[in-house]
């Protein structure tokens, strides 16, 4: 009792896992997590610390081309470019009018009290009330004045022509541009300046910088600017005059250090390092050489392709390249495909599994890499060691258990994954991928034992054109010694990937229950115990299997579908009347038909029940899913009509069609259909009387079309063309099993009468038990079937 209810909660445990979605997250998530861990970057680097006149250990050689920069020449280029950048100088084009109006708003507040007067006549302010005006002059104009100068502009009643002279002069100076240093100024004069006017921004290039004034220069120039507008007026007015101007004017040109220093940030920016380039393989430093200046340079920047990153960071990329990956490749060719959608979940845990053991191979790998040489780990894609990393019988085996399409999927993941081991190498990408789908392809259509080896030699050879293409692409000059290495190891590689396969297939056909073609031909010699048995304890029935696999065999290689397979399939899809054998009537030689005692409906649960008998034989003596597919199928969801019609014609009104039916499914690939139209083929020309070519080829015809038209073929792919094929080759071998023979001449008179009886018989042979003609052809005539014409000419 416990140990059913233990062998119970396996099994219920198995369709869980074989069923649930979340398996399949859950294998995502581990596998990502994984490869994350054991790819967890490192932080050891190798050392290439020496100083000038250090005396080498061992050879450094350039493991992958690399560039080396001359610091000191693009530090050269960057002075060039700073020292060939225009300073910029900010031009002040509105100081002129805040002078002016600053000078109007001053002159106007005491020369208001003198239009006063002129309006409405009265004595002329004295200067003592002219006076209190000059705080608020002085606050206007910017500058202070002595109450000597303030009286001069008393006498001149502060007249709009004294103002009007004074910004003249400043407007002329102005406009000419004064410099705050133009010392400073002078030293741009070989390159010039910028110009840009303040507010438009518009710049100009000026290379003639004396027309500036310094500030010293400036007030000479009033006086010499000033000179033929104030002759002619009072002395001590006109130096008055002068003495504001100077006062007043200020620089109007001013250097922007910030816009100047940006534009030289910028042009630096736009200056490439200076580099030369070191190749693979080139020498930096010999054992036992002096360190010089330029192995030095070479030395460090070597150093620096060895940054470390930043471990966080570069994980998380990692988990994230693998998880889409995996993620994209499932749900965009894998979630729905064809070959998959039964035990989908087993599937995907074979394909997870096989990833998962390949990349353990692949890491096992350079952990064995890196313990022979040490300097190799900072960089293991420079090594050439993985081409002897067997990943093609990765495709090999999926392309053997699955199909080539889904192998193709398969190979870009894992050789995705596999060149993240080695450094993300895009060498090591191309080299797997395309060993890996051609060895898939070299397989994919022969699959005995002996074509492994034989696509295992082509590998190898293969992998060695790749190797040699390969060192070709990486190698700055290809050295013949280190081609033949790994032209070797890509060689063993081929070899390996081809004896691994042939050794994992038989373990994995066990532990996930696949059927290869290799089982098949196991499952096809008829020595096999189930065979056997069924020959003993059922003869009818195996002669009918042994027909129908022949039927079979021939009908799939018409079709260009697998021969094996259909012919196998034909073997084994009666092994369920093993239960009820004399319930069958090629079985029964005693002449009693069993079902005469029993109901219709009785019949009917006795023949649907042979077909579950037959899946847990099949599942007893292990025969595989596809084969276990080809039992269940092998009826579809056809009528018993024999049965159903006796039903009918006994006056049960409550007969329901479904209840006659087999319970399917319908054929879901091109071997199930051929298997199910043999076997009705088989069964309707053994009951013919008198088969004649004509009749056999009619008779086929006329089978084919009845299933054709139930929709029992609906749901595998035969073509139109298929089926013209096939109604052909059960013709011409069928025509052939029941040729006429010449009768031989007998001495007793009784037995050829007792063989003319024979002869005449209909000879039934049928789990359908077919009922009399004219009720088949009523049921028949009752369907609006489809007819193919010409079906098998």
């Amino acid at each position: 009792m416990k140990k059913n209810k233990t062998k119970l909660n396996i099994q219920q445990t198995k369709e869980f896992l074989q069923t649930t979605p979340y398996v399949l997250w859950l294998m995502l998530m581990l596998i990502t997590l994984l490869f994350t861990i054991t790819n967890y970057p490192e932080q050891g680097q190798t050392s290439y610390s020496y100083v000038i006149g250090d005396v080498a250990k061992r050879d450094i050689k350039a493991p992958k081309n690399f560039f080396v920069e001359d610091k000191e020449a693009t530090s050269l280029k960057k002075d060039e470019v700073k020292d060939s950048v225009k300073n910029i100088y900010d031009f002040d084009a509105g100081l002129i009018e805040k002078l002016s109006s600053r000078i109007d708003a001053a002159f106007n507040i005491p020369h208001a009290l003198f239009i006063k007067i002129k309006k409405n006549p009265a004595p002329e302010p004295t200067f003592a009330i002219v006076l209190n005006t000059k705080p608020e002059f002085e606050e206007k104009l910017g500058i202070e004045i002595s109450n000597g100068a303030y009286s001069i502009l008393y006498k001149n009643q502060f007249s709009s022509d004294t103002v009007q002279k004074i910004k003249t002069i400043i407007e002329k100076i102005l406009t000419n541009g004064i410099v705050a240093n133009k010392e400073i100024l002078l030293k741009e004069s070989n390159k010039g300046i910028i110009l840009r006017t303040i507010g438009s921004k518009e710049e100009v290039t000026v290379n003639n910088l004396k027309v500036f004034y310094g500030p010293d220069q400036a007030k000479t120039m009033v006086r010499i600017e000033g000179q033929p507008l104030l002759k002619g007026i009072n002395y001590n007015l006109s130096n008055l005059i002068v003495d504001l101007c100077q006062r007043l004017l200020q620089p109007n040109i001013t250097l922007n250090k910030n816009e100047t220093e940006k534009r030289i940030q910028e042009a630096e920016a736009q200056i490439k390092p200076i580099l030369y380039q070191i190749k693979t393989g080139e020498m930096i430093l010999r054992e036992g050489e002096r360190v010089d200046k330029i192995q030095l340079v070479k030395l460090l920047s070597l150093q620096e392709q060895v940054k470390e990153k930043d471990i966080l960071i570069s994980s998380t990329g990692i988990a994230l390249i693998t998880f889409f990956t995996i993620l994209v490749i499932y749900l965009l060719f894998l979630k729905d495909h064809k070959k998959l959608r039964t035990a989908h979940n087993k599937h995907i845990f074979f394909l997870a599994l096989g990833l998962i053991l390949f990349l353990t191979f692949a890491k096992a790998s350079t952990y064995i890499a890196q313990s022979a040489n040490l300097d190799a780990s900072w960089d293991i894609s420079s090594l050439s060691f993985f081409m002897i990393i067997p990943i093609p019988a990765a495709a090999m085996l999926t392309c053997l258990f699955l199909g080539f399409d889904i192998a193709v999927f398969f190979t870009i993941i894992l050789s995705l994954l596999t060149s993240l081991i080695f450094s993300g190498s895009f060498a090591v990408f191309v080299f797997f991928f395309l060993s890996s789908i051609t060895a898939a392809y070299w397989i994919k259509s022969r699959q005995a034992r002996k074509n492994f080896i034989i696509a295992g030699f082509k590998i190898a050879v293969f992998n060695g054109v790749l190797a040699i293409s390969i060192g070709f692409y990486s190698l700055a000059q290809p050295d013949a010694i280190i081609l033949a290495k790994e032209v070797a190891m890509a060689f063993c590689g081929g070899l390996f990937s081809a004896t691994l396969t042939i050794g994992f297939a038989p373990l994995i056909e066990f532990l996930f229950d696949y059927t290869t073609d290799s089982k098949l031909l196991e499952l096809s010699n008829l020595d096999q115990p189930l065979i056997k048995k069924l020959m003993i304890e059922a003869p009818g029935t195996y002669n009918h299997s042994v027909i129908v696999a022949t039927l079979a065999e021939a009908a799939a290689s018409a079709i260009d579908a697998s021969g094996l397979k259909a012919k196998v399939m034909g073997y084994y899809h009666d092994i369920g009347k093993l239960d009820k054998k004399l319930y069958f009537i090629e079985n029964q030689a005693d002449g009693k038909n069993r079902h005469d005692k029993l109901s219709p409906s009785m019949s009917a649960l006795v023949l649907i029940g042979h077909v579950k008998k037959g899946v847990g034989l099949a599942k007893e003596y292990k025969l595989g899913n596809e084969i276990i597919d080809g039992i269940v199928q092998h009826h579809g969801t056809s009528l018993i009509k024999y049965f159903y019609q006796k039903s009918l014609n006994s006056g049960n009104d409550m007969v329901k069609e479904e209840d006659f039916r087999y319970p399917g499914p319908k054929p879901q690939t091109r071997e199930a259909g051929i298997v199910m139209l043999a076997d009705v083929v088989e069964a309707g020309v053994r009951a013919l009387e008198r088969p004649t070519p004509a009749r056999i080829q009619g008779r086929v015809k006329e089978l084919i079309n009845d299933i054709f038209a139930d929709g029992q073929l609906e749901e595998c792919e035969l073509t139109l063309k298929d089926l013209h094929q096939i109604a052909k080759s059960f013709n011409n071998i069928l025509t052939s099993i029941y040729h006429s023979r010449i009768e031989y001449p007998d001495k007793s008179p009784g037995k050829n009468q007792e063989k003319k009886k024979e002869k005449d018989g209909a000879s039934k042979n049928t789990d359908r038990q077919p009922a009399k003609k004219e009720n088949i052809i009523g049921i028949h005539q009752a369907k609006d079937k489809t007819h193919l014409k010409r079906l098998g000419l």
